[in-house]
């Protein structure tokens, strides 16, 4: 009797634990309490364990997995069919086989090492004669011309500087990368069958090479070798055979968004939104110039990771009946958006019934309460309900623009009205010092409770209105030259350019360009990607008509645009 007493009450015991679970639970809000959980969440995130949280990586395996136990925690619904995670694939960056050698007659070099190859070269092999031509620029209107006087140009690798003369890049007004395909662009036609840029130079400030870039792929090698490649050619008089092979692969990655719901019946919801993801080890947008090492991202975002979470706990907790509430954290917003736009292009939810989306991106470090809101002209209700909730203490700057890199641009882009919680850049950004240690949680948890107010005096309103923002033309290149209205598709992987977003009124709408349209040619410009558009762009003039050639639906088509 007494065995079966005993587990009855394991048996109920079990019962009652379940039962506990699936009540909702009550949390503090007291300043200590608030403080307490932000501190928790983001010392947790920004730990080394996590490895800096980089979309597709084992960190970020694991930073998912920390953010959908706190949705469960909290008792929230899983968004996705039952799950609280949405999957995506994406393209990491190219990376070198074991293909890839470069030779000087008989001494090999070692790649990553004395040389590097670019991700605009081909796959490729070639042993050919060298001929150094300087810079390789030719321009007939500024009278330059590398090319002059040399012979036998056809199928021999060209060897050219990797930079310009500074005056050459102020008067044409290009970056270092569209210098490097108008040259390339040039060679091509010039017969090269390959290409090594070197820094001769300039040896002590060599560029970082970086594979993470998408572009226009050539059909030859192309390469940057360092100063004693440059130095042994020099020795031969460039009389030499150099071979060399290029080959580049790119991985596939699956990013994570994670998201809850609380559901209440409601036919409008609100979305609160922060990226998870961080840079890892580095990268090309790191700031950190030593070795590779861990960048925490404390601030950059596991602040608004945390600032999510908190959100939920909060809005759990309140009686708020007159909207739904949407918690998402999405992966790979340093990629390019790429977590953000997957999930308001895809059918997990009714992009329709969302009133407005709230971003958290870096809100842990305010400073003498400076507080800047981005998106604030994307309803006309919201430099009314800022000032009637924010605290007397604030300092808010208001920022028009629904554009701008980070995931509320994803909504916006769908006609969401958008508020981007942010407070400023700081030394260090994208560095290995963005530890929690520097988190001004008492200031972070001002700034969430101001979010909150504003979201309980919206809880009841109607449908906000929204509002397309002005293009911001300082975002426009000093020759403010003819643009056709439109947002690429950064994360397209074909050939040519694919539209993201077509902006009403402007010379693509107005042509009958449609989001999606892929742009193979302008006239008789031929579009590989977002580099040749804008330089194609270039030859055009306000109230020209032009052809565009482009792909809809696996079939060509032609328009008629007008600048």
């Amino acid at each position: 009797m007494a065995v079966k007493i005993k587990l009855l009450s394991v048996v109920f015991a079990l019962f009652f634990a379940n039962t506990l679970v699936s009540q909702p639970v009550s949390y503090d809000f007291s300043v200590s309490s608030i403080v307490e959980r932000l501190q928790k969440d983001i010392s947790t995130l920004a730990s080394d364990e996590l490895e800096g949280r980089e979309a597709g990586t084992p960190g970020e395996e694991k930073t998912v997995s920390y953010i959908k136990q706190r949705f469960e925690e909290i008792d929230l619904q899983p968004l996705f069919g039952g799950l609280y995670i949405q999957s995506f694939e994406f393209h990491g960056e190219w990376v070198y086989t074991e293909m890839v050698m470069l030779k000087i007659n008989d001494t090999e070099y070692n790649a990553g090492e004395s040389f590097f190859p670019m991700v605009e070269s081909g796959d490729a092999s070639v042993a050919q004669e060298v001929v150094y031509l300087s810079y390789g620029y030719k321009n007939d209107t500024l009278e330059w011309n590398d090319y002059k006087e040399k012979e036998h140009l056809d199928e021999k690798i060209y060897v050219m500087e990797y930079y310009l003369p500074d005056s050459l890049y102020e008067k044409l007004d290009v970056s270092v990368d569209e210098a490097i395909h108008t040259r390339i662009e040039t060679a091509m036609e010039k017969g090269s069958s390959g290409i090594i840029f070197v820094n001769s130079h300039n040896p002590d400030n060599d560029p970082t090479i970086s594979l993470r870039r998408r572009t226009q792929r050539w059909d030859i090698p192309i390469a940057f070798a360092g100063y004693n490649v440059y130095e042994h050619l020099e020795r031969e008089g460039f009389d030499a055979e150099l071979t060399y092979t290029v080959e580049l692969e790119s991985e596939q990655y699956t990013g994570k968004n994670v998201a809850a719901y609380l559901d209440n019946g409601a036919e409008r919801t609100v979305v609160v939104g922060a990226h998870h993801d961080h840079l890892g080890y580095g990268g090309r947008t790191s700031r950190h110039t030593g070795d590779p090492e861990i960048h925490p991202g404390a601030d950059d975002n596991a602040s608004g990771v945390a600032g999510v979470l908190e959100t939920a706990r909060y809005i759990s907790n309140q009686d708020w009946t007159g909207s739904n509430y949407l918690f998402i954290t999405f992966s790979a917003e340093e990629k390019g958006l790429l977590g953000s736009r997957h999930f308001v292009e895809s059918d997990a939810y009714d992009m329709e019934r969302i009133n407005y989306m709230f971003n958290f991106d870096m809100i842990g470090r305010m400073e003498d309460n400076n507080l800047i809101l981005i998106g604030t002209g994307t309803s006309p209700s919201w430099e009314s309900i800022i000032t009637e909730t924010q605290p007397e203490d604030f300092n808010i700057r208001m920022v028009q623009s629904g554009v701008g890199g980070s995931d509320h641009t994803s909504f916006y882009m769908q006609d969401i009205p958008v508020i981007f919680f942010f407070t400023g850049i700081h030394d260090d950004y994208h560095d290995i010092g963005d530890v929690h240690e520097k988190i001004n949680y008492e200031g972070q948890k001002q700034i969430l409770q101001f979010a909150w107010e504003m979201m309980e005096k919206l809880d009841e309103s109607e449908k906000l209105e929204f509002t397309e923002t002005p293009v911001d033309r300082s975002r426009r290149r000093r020759t403010d030259g003819v643009t056709m209205g439109l947002m690429p598709d950064h994360a397209f992987d074909g050939t040519g350019l694919k539209i993201h977003k077509i902006v009403e009124g402007r010379p693509a709408h107005e042509g009958g360009l449609l989001d999606g349209d892929i742009i193979i040619a302008l006239n008789e410009y031929e579009i590989e990607e977002i580099h040749s558009y804008m330089r194609a762009l270039q030859n055009f003039e306000e109230g020209d008509v032009v052809t565009v050639t482009l792909i809809r639906d696996d079939k060509k088509l032609e328009l008629e645009v007008e600048f």
